[in-house]
Parts: structure tokens; C-alpha cells; sequence
């Protein structure tokens, strides 16, 4: 990059090309159907579950619980759902096994909707929701009682039975499309409940002497012991019991389940022939209670049944259940496994945030070394320039007696550091060759007087400044400390799994540089950075000038936002602090452009952000397209307009970033630009490195006396996975082309 800035990148960076319509029509219509088939299956679940739920009676005679349903759903806040409940329940009161309900049992689930719509609106608490829609149906019935002299007795039962399974099914009605990681003891409780009262739905529907209902439960029960364990099988085999029991079932079916449960859970942990052969051993132990053999045989002809059935439910549907159960053996290793893996990210990150700090500290005491080796000279050239420019004997002094005079004047001002200057102080050969003694001491005294006040402040710069890099290697520090000792897992350089499979792309750079004539190193500098195995950081920098010192700079950039990005902060907070360590970095003008391509390696999209940087080239098949930058470089303004663009490749796209020594180079004079523009369509080749080698050929073709600035071209192209040459050699190379 040349000293000044004459002119800042030009405006209007290309639009975005529009997505493919008809690849959106698709999506859409795709997206569409599966909203649709969700829904329906929402409303399916909801009218089966109101028609199993609403045939449960209790006593003989009352059908409470598909209003105690509807309620439930209706507090929820799923209106529409508990709709379709009450229309399921409606049916179910008149199908229910005691035989037809009368006009009002089958209309109350309508009507607990309507009350649970209406009351519900006042009450943001769910639980208050349903509390209030049962109390207000509870005064309905008692009213329609009184006027109809029907029983006050029946009507109070029957409400507090509704209020009581509201309550009950209201934890199971509200896990409806939030889906948590655990359920809570009250949530597994309601799910059983709910569970056993669909099965009890059931009840007078089989074939011969096969009960639906009997082998629903059985296999309900042996899969909640082999996913829960003991404590849930029993558990399930209790609720269900005491649902059979209430509902007339009897009484020797609904003994056995929980210690069949219970069986069950005992042998979950070899395995499902062990969790079997519990369940059957459970049931056995209270045979002597039963009614008959056949009642006996019945019973084990159920059993084997649910047996068959749960043989068929894969290990995999267990093992997620069995997660989200309370207290299990599955939940405790998972809880583990998430545990460590959230150490394993947590130590990685911190790790990374530590090097960010490291970098910062490292860079700051860069920028002081560099402000300090200047101090003395500039010194020397400000009294030449001062003092003896324009004096007759200018030349003697600083041509022929140059190191001498030099000599001098330095122990002039180590004498001069307590007190004015005068001429007796000058040493005796600078006594001789002076003219104008007297001058150059005051002139002397003056330098002096200023240098310490400048000197002064820049101690008090330095001290506050001194500061940065303590902190932030402090903070370093503690960060690597806990990181280390607080965090103890293994696993260490892992490679972290994408979801999805591995990526569809991978790229191959090309890289070719010229440094400017004259100058010892490069002030460009290059590097990619795998961030992970979908995403590749193309990073190109441009410092000041050329030399030591523009290398200095751009490596300083270039190396602060990898870390950044290593540590996984977003590219445009990265790039902002990068700008503002370079701003602070030394009180004299340095800057440096910061080039950036973010590839994803997935879908081949591409994130560019650019700051002072040269134009980025994007050749599609004999199409090439210019993204240009409106921003100043880094380390100029406190703050900088970080916008990126966004492009979407194919396999076999190409991107080239440039320095600003290429764009000098070209002959054209304004339309510089035009010319690579042309020079890449005409490149009969698609290889990075070729690609990269033939611009920079034409360009050093263009200057045969040499680059009046140094040059970068990079080349990126995009490739399928699996296509061509190994992509490792190809990164391999780019990395040693980068270095």
C-alpha cells in the first residue's frame, strides 16, 4: 500500500442476485404440506384422544373426564385443540361401554369449552385457568340441578371429579409442542394418568376373548419399567390400576400390574428378555389371588402379547424415553455426557479467548518498541532542521563532520536535561566548527525545553498505555488458569463433528506475491484459517508503505483477527476491534486494508468484508463480478462502516482478492479495474494457483523495471468434495505458497 491514501475505493458494490423462483416455489409448496400434515395430526391426536378419555366412566355411571379434558387443553392456552377434544369427547360419552348417555352428558364437553374460553381469558396462570373453568361448570351443573330437581349430590360429585382430573392432565396438556429435554416428577404423574385413561378408552373393544384395553396396559406398563426403571413401572402400573379399578375392570387385572411393573424395572438394566421375564414373574407371584385358572391363563396370554409388542419398539425409541424420564439411569449419563461436552466446548472457547487476549497484549508492546527506537533521532532531526538549516557552514557540520556533530549535539542534551543550554557547555570540536554558538544554545535550550514537556506527557501515555497489556495478559491468564484447572475432561483436539454429514465443497488457494522494488520483505500478508470443517477464512492484508514496518502492521492485523475468529467471535465485532487496537497501537499514522472471505463449505456461501481493501473478483463460467469496498482501512477512524456481502457459489467458481499493488500496476489509468476484469475472463484456466501465477505474470509483464508497490493475488476456488486432487495437498500447498 503507498503512503497516502489519494483516493478511497469506489461506491456501489454489485446487488445480490435473486433466489431461483422456481426452487422457492418448491420450497414453499414443501414447506406448506408439512405444515398442513402437522396440523392435521394435531387435530387427530386431540379428537382420538376426547373420544378414548370421554368413554372412561367412574362408578358405574359419570363421565367426567372428557370435560376434565377439554378443560385442561382449553388451559393450556390450545382453544382450538380442546375444540377438537370436545368433539372427540361428544362422541365418546355416547359410544362409552354402560351403554348410550343421555342429551346432556353428551353436550357438557361443548359446554366445558365454552366455559373454559370464556373464564379462561381472565387468568393468565394456567392452573388458575383450569381451576376456575371447573368451579364455573361445577355451578352450571349445581344450577341446571336446581332447576331441573335433579340430584345436588351426583352434580357436586361429578364437578369435583372434573376439577380434581382438570388439575391432574393439565402438566401432560401443556408439554404439547414445548418438548423438554427432562420431564419433573408432576409431568411424568400427569402423562401416566393421561396415558391410562387412553387405554382405559379402550376398554369393549377387542376380538374374542383378546381386551384392547388389557393389552394396551400390559405393554404400557412393561415399557414404562424397561425405560424408567422399577420405581416408574410401578408407578404406571398403580395409576393404571387405580383407572381400571374406577372404571370397573376386575379386580385381580389391576392388582398385578404394578408388580409386574415393578418386575419389569428391576430387569431394565440386562436388557428386554430380563425386563420380560420380571414382568411375567411379577403377575406369577399373585396368582394365587386370582378369580380362576382361565382368569390365570388370560392374564399370560395378554402378557405374552404386550411382550411381542414391545419387542418391536426399537432400542432407540427406549433410550429417548427413557431420558426424559426423571431419575433413570439413561437421564443420569446423558446429564453426564451433556456435562462434559459443555467442558470440553467451555475450556475450547476460553482457551481461544485467551489467545485473543495474548494477541492484544503482544500487539500493544509491538506498537511501544517501535514508538521508542525513534525518539533519539527524531530528536537529532528536529535541531538540524531548526537551527542549522540555512547557516553557511551547514555542510561542513553535517556532510564532512556529520558522525561528530552528531556526537556532540547528543551530549549536548544529556547536558541540557537539568538546565538551559549555553556554549560553554558545547564540547571543544563543536565549539570550533559552530559560527553561531550563541543561536545554536538557545535554539538548543528550546528543543530541549520542548522535548522534556512532550517527553512528559508521553510518560503519562506510556503508564496508562502500559496498563493494556497487563490487563489483558492478566486476563489471559486467569482465563487459561480455570480453563485448565477448573475444567478437568478429556478429549482434548477433538475435532468437532458438523451436523449433517461432512461438507458438499472444499476450496483450493493459490497465492502469488511481488515485493515492491527495493524493499527487503513484503508488506502484505496472507493467511487461511480452517475455523472448523465447514467454514475457511480467507484473510489478506495490506499495511502502510512497504518494509519491515508495513509487515509489521498487516501481520499484526491479520494474526489479531484469527484469533477472533478462532475464538468465535462474529467477523464484523472482530474487525471493529482489530480497527480500534490498531488505532491505539501507536499515536503515529499506521493502517492497514483487511481483505475477508468467509466460505461455507456447506452450501458454498460466501461472506466478503472489506476495509480499504482492493476490489474482490467473483468469475462464474465467463462471468466476472466486482465487489468493491466503501470503507476507509483499519486504524484510521474510531469506528469503520464493517458491511459484508454475501455471494452464493457453485464447484468451480472463483474468487481472487488483490492488494492495491496490483491495481497500480495496470496500465488503463482509471479503468483499472476493466483491465484484470478482462485478463481473468480471457485465463483459459480454472486452477487456483495457475489462476493466481498468470495475473501476477502480467503484472510484473507491465512493469519491467519492477512493482512500484508490493503485490498479492489470491485465488480461491471452489471444488466438490471427492473431485479431482486430494484437497489436503491442495491445502498444503496454499499454506506454504501463504507463509
Amino acid at each position: 500500500m503507498t503512503d497516502r491514501i489519494s483516493v478511497l475505493p469506489g461506491r456501489g458494490a454489485v446487488e445480490r442476485s435473486p433466489a431461483d423462483p422456481e426452487s422457492s416455489r418448491g420450497m414453499e409448496w414443501r414447506n406448506s404440506l408439512a405444515r398442513t400434515a402437522a396440523r392435521g395430526s394435531r387435530w387427530g391426536l386431540a379428537i382420538l384422544g376426547g373420544v378414548l378419555i370421554g368413554r372412561v366412566p367412574v362408578s358405574g355411571s359419570l363421565l367426567p373426564f372428557g370435560t376434565a379434558c377439554v378443560i385442561a387443553v382449553a388451559a393450556a392456552g390450545r382453544p382450538r385443540l380442546a375444540l377438537g377434544a370436545a368433539a372427540g369427547a361428544m362422541l365418546g360419552a355416547w359410544t362409552a361401554p354402560r351403554g348410550p348417555a343421555e342429551l346432556q352428558e353428551v353436550l357438557a364437553p361443548l359446554l366445558a369449552w365454552l366455559v373454559a374460553a370464556v373464564v379462561g381469558r381472565r387468568f393468565r396462570n394456567p392452573g388458575w385457568r383450569a381451576a376456575a373453568g371447573a368451579l364455573t361448570l361445577l355451578l352450571v351443573r349445581l344450577a341446571a340441578a336446581f332447576v331441573s330437581g335433579a340430584s345436588f349430590g351426583k352434580a357436586g360429585a361429578l364437578g369435583a371429579m372434573e376439577l380434581a382430573a382438570a388439575l391432574a392432565f393439565l402438566p401432560a396438556a401443556l408439554l404439547h409442542g414445548s418438548g423438554p429435554a427432562r420431564l419433573s416428577h408432576g409431568q411424568t404423574a400427569s402423562v401416566l394418568a393421561l396415558a391410562g385413561f387412553f387405554i382405559a378408552g379402550t376398554r369393549g373393544i377387542g376380538w374374542h376373548d383378546y381386551e384392547l384395553a388389557e393389552w394396551l396396559g400390559r405393554a404400557a406398563v412393561l415399557l414404562a419399567g424397561l425405560a424408567g426403571g422399577a420405581g416408574v413401572g410401578a408407578a404406571a402400573g398403580t395409576s393404571l390400576a387405580i383407572i381400571y379399578g374406577a372404571s370397573g375392570m376386575p379386580g385381580w387385572v389391576a392388582t398385578v400390574l404394578a408388580p409386574a411393573g415393578f418386575g419389569a424395572g428391576l430387569g431394565a438394566s440386562w436388557g428386554k428378555p430380563a425386563a420380560a421375564l420380571g414382568f411375567i414373574a411379577g403377575q406369577l407371584l399373585f396368582s394365587p389371588y386370582a378369580g380362576s385358572g382361565a382368569e390365570i391363563g388370560s392374564a399370560l396370554a395378554h402378557s405374552f402379547l404386550a411382550v411381542a409388542a414391545v419387542a418391536l419398539v426399537p432400542r432407540g425409541v427406549v433410550r429417548r424415553a427413557a431420558a426424559r424420564l426423571p431419575g433413570t439411569l439413561e437421564a443420569e449419563r446423558l446429564g453426564r455426557e451433556r456435562q462434559q461436552e459443555a467442558e470440553r466446548l467451555a475450556r475450547q472457547q476460553l482457551t481461544r479467548v485467551a489467545a485473543v487476549f495474548e494477541e492484544l497484549s503482544a500487539t500493544f508492546q509491538d506498537g511501544r518498541a517501535l514508538h521508542n527506537e525513534r525518539e533519539f533521532d527524531q530528536l537529532v532531526a528536529r535541531a538540524c532542521e531548526r537551527i542549522c538549516r540555512g547557516c553557511p557552514k551547514y555542510a561542513v557540520c553535517w556532510d564532512r563532520y556529520v558522525y561528530q556533530t552528531y556526537r556532540d549535539l547528543m551530549a549536548v542534551a544529556a547536558a541540557g536535561i537539568d538546565g538551559p543550554v549555553s556554549s560553554r557547555d558545547f564540547p571543544e570540536g563543536l565549539r570550533q566548527r559552530c559560527i553561531k554558538p550563541a543561536h545554536l544554545a538557545k535554539g538548543l535550550s528550546q528543543v530541549l525545553e520542548a522535548a522534556k514537556t512532550e517527553m512528559y506527557w508521553q510518560q503519562r501515555l506510556e503508564e496508562s498505555r502500559q496498563l493494556v497489556p497487563r490487563q489483558l495478559a492478566g486476563v489471559a491468564g486467569i482465563i487459561a488458569g480455570a480453563a485448565s484447572q477448573l475444567i478437568r475432561t478429556p478429549g482434548d483436539g477433538e475435532a468437532k463433528a458438523g451436523p449433517g454429514g461432512a461438507p458438499r465443497y472444499e476450496v483450493r488457494v493459490g497465492v502469488a506475491q511481488a515485493t515492491r522494488e527495493g524493499a527487503p520483505v513484503s508488506g502484505d500478508c496472507f493467511r487461511r484459517v480452517d475455523l472448523d470443517q465447514d467454514r475457511v477464512c480467507l484473510i489478506l492484508s495490506d499495511g502502510m508503505g512497504s518494509g519491515e514496518r508495513a509487515a509489521a502492521e498487516s501481520r499484526a492485523a491479520v494474526a489479531m483477527l484469527q484469533r477472533f475468529q478462532e475464538a468465535g467471535f462474529s467477523l464484523e465485532f472482530s474487525v471493529q476491534t482489530v480497527n480500534s487496537v490498531l488505532l491505539l497501537r501507536s499515536p503515529e499514522e499506521t493502517f492497514a486494508t483487511i481483505d475477508v472471505c468467509l466460505v461455507d463449505l456447506r452450501d458454498g456461501t460466501v461472506r466478503m468484508l472489506k476495509l480499504g481493501a482492493a476490489p474482490t473478483f467473483v468469475r462464474r463460467a465467463n462471468d466476472v463480478e466486482v465487489v468493491r469496498s466503501a470503507s476507509v482501512p483499519a486504524g484510521i477512524l474510531s469506528r469503520v462502516d464493517a458491511k459484508t456481502e454475501t455471494r452464493r457459489l457453485e464447484a468451480g467458481d472463483l474468487i481472487v482478492m488483490i492488494t492495491d499493488g496490483a491495481l497500480e500496476s495496470q496500465r488503463g489509468g482509471t479503468n483499472r479495474e476493466e483491465s484484470i476484469r478482462r485478463a481473468l475472463r480471457r485465463l483459459p484456466g480454472v486452477a487456483a494457483g495457475a489462476v493466481a501465477q498468470e495475473l501476477l505474470n502480467q503484472v510484473q509483464a507491465n512493469n519491467a523495471r519492477g512493482v512500484p508497490d508490493d503485490v498479492t493475488v489470491v485465488a480461491v476456488q471452489l471444488v466438490e468434495r471427492g473431485r479431482g486432487s486430494g484437497g489436503a495437498k491442495a491445502r498444503a500447498v496454499a499454506g506454504r505458497q501463504a507463509r
